[in-house]
């Protein structure tokens, strides 16, 4: 009867065991709609109708707003481990000056660029004290007549 027990004890942690390691994936950003993608003509849609085809933009260029990207990305996160872009997509739709679409592009995960960080400080002026000196650098400054009520 305990034998019995024990596998079902077993069974149960490894099926948790196996259902923890699933990764959650969480989908962000545009939905992408091919048909809908594909009715955007170069030199013949206006940017008021990419806004009625694609919807407003994930966000748009910062001089003139002359591009606009609609951005989507894919995050599996497993276990305890942090987010992991596994797909991303990248839609820019460019304008002329007549509003008219230029130019359409497209990228994914492999065309993005890896930045390294300079982890670089700015000294201060000034002294640097230790634990001690911060800790009883005041003692004996505060005089009786700094004190409240007098």
């Amino acid at each position: 009867m305990k034998y019995i027990n024990l596998n079902k004890t077993l069974v149960i942690i490894l099926s948790l065991h196996l259902f923890s390691c699933a990764p959650i994936i969480e989908n962000r950003g545009y939905v992408f709609d091919e048909k809908v993608i594909r009715k955007v003509e170069i030199g013949k849609t206006n940017a008021g109708q990419i806004l009625e085809l694609l919807g407003t933009p994930s966000t748009t260029s910062t001089i003139n707003a002359t591009t606009w990207y609609y951005v989507y990305s894919r995050a599996e996160t497993t276990a305890f481990n942090p987010p992991k872009i596994t797909k991303r997509r990248i839609l820019t739709v460019e304008f002329d000056e007549k509003s008219q679409v230029e130019n359409i592009g497209e990228y994914g995960l492999e065309d993005g660029n890896i930045i390294s960080y300079v982890e670089r400080s700015t000294p201060t002026r000034g002294r640097e004290l230790t634990i001690i000196q911060q800790l009883f650098g005041n003692l004996g400054r505060l005089g009786a007549g700094n004190l409240p009520g007098n």
